[in-house]
Order: C-alpha cells, then sequence, then structure tokens
C-alpha cells in the first residue's frame, strides 16, 4: 500500500522530543499563567487585537506582545504532526488501519470536547477550550495510536513464544 502522505522515519525522534517538549511548555504556560521573566515580547502584525476586529485601532496595525504561547504553538503543532504521520520502521497494511482507526476516534473526542465546551462553557474561558482544541485531535491520536501499536507489538511477541 502506498503511504505517500507520511513523513520519512528519520523525523520521528526528532520530532517526538521536540513535540513532548514544546507540549509540556505549552501547557505549564497555560497552567501557571504567565512565565514573567521568560516572556517574549516583539511587535508583530495584527489583523485584530483586544478590541476585536474592526475596533479603535484599525483594521491592520503594529502591536507590541508577548509572543511566548504563539512560539509554543509553531514548535507544538508542526512537530506533532510531523511525529504523528511519520512512517513506522515497518509499514504494512495493519499498521494503516491502526492509524485510521485512532484518527477517527480521536476525531470523534476532538469534536466531543468541542461540542462540551459550546454546551456547558461560556465567555472568555470558552477561548480556552478552543485552543485546547486544537491541539486535542493530535494529542490523543498521538498517544491512541502509540497505545494500540504498543497492544500490537506487546501480542505479536507473545504469539510467537508459543
Amino acid at each position: 500500500m502506498k503511504t505517500n502522505f507520511l513523513f520519512p522515519y528519520r523525523f520521528k525522534k526528532v520530532s517526538g522530543i521536540l513535540f513532548v517538549i514544546s507540549f509540556v511548555l505549552l501547557a505549564l504556560f497555560y497552567i501557571i499563567g504567565e512565565f514573567g521573566t521568560f516572556e517574549f515580547k516583539a511587535k508583530v502584525f495584527s489583523v485584530a487585537g483586544g478590541s476585536g476586529l474592526l475596533g479603535d485601532e484599525g483594521d491592520f496595525y503594529w502591536l507590541k506582545t508577548s509572543i511566548t504561547d504563539e512560539l509554543l504553538m509553531l514548535l507544538v503543532i508542526p512537530s506533532g504532526i510531523i511525529y504523528a504521520f511519520s512512517k513506522e520502521k515497518f509499514e504494512d497494511e495493519l499498521l494503516n488501519t491502526i492509524r485510521l482507526n485512532s484518527l477517527a476516534w480521536a476525531t470523534i473526542a476532538n469534536y466531543t470536547i468541542i461540542l462540551f465546551g459550546y454546551l456547558f462553557i461560556y465567555g472568555i474561558v470558552f477561548l480556552n477550550v478552543l485552543m485546547f482544541a486544537m491541539v486535542s485531535q493530535l494529542l490523543i491520536f498521538i498517544i491512541l495510536f502509540r497505545y494500540r501499536m504498543f497492544r500490537f507489538y506487546k501480542t505479536e511477541g507473545n504469539e510467537e513464544r508459543y
């Protein structure tokens, strides 16, 4: 089976390490709040700022703000995608089935989280739910796929012993 959409296996280890480190830092950033001195401030181009789209500042303007969370998301999302969708050492159709099944369940779980947020969470806190939803499908997929791969290899090893 052709797997042209998967990244090469050699990217898996580096992207996995980068994903874990950046995800932990992102989680700490949102749990603790602000990192204080570990905060990068820069002047960035903004389409919409604190007062919303077409607010007081106008349509497009330069804004000095903290870009720590943007930088962490810039690391989390691409490294997570590369890690999740890199080939395994030995690719076959069973692995593709496990990958597809894990992706389907991750999508269902992610939209369940979003629907829960729409029904029970209101105000500005809902934006945190949406930010979590950006990463949750990727995280759930990685956890499900790795768990199913672990179970597959564990079962395969037991069958060969008997």
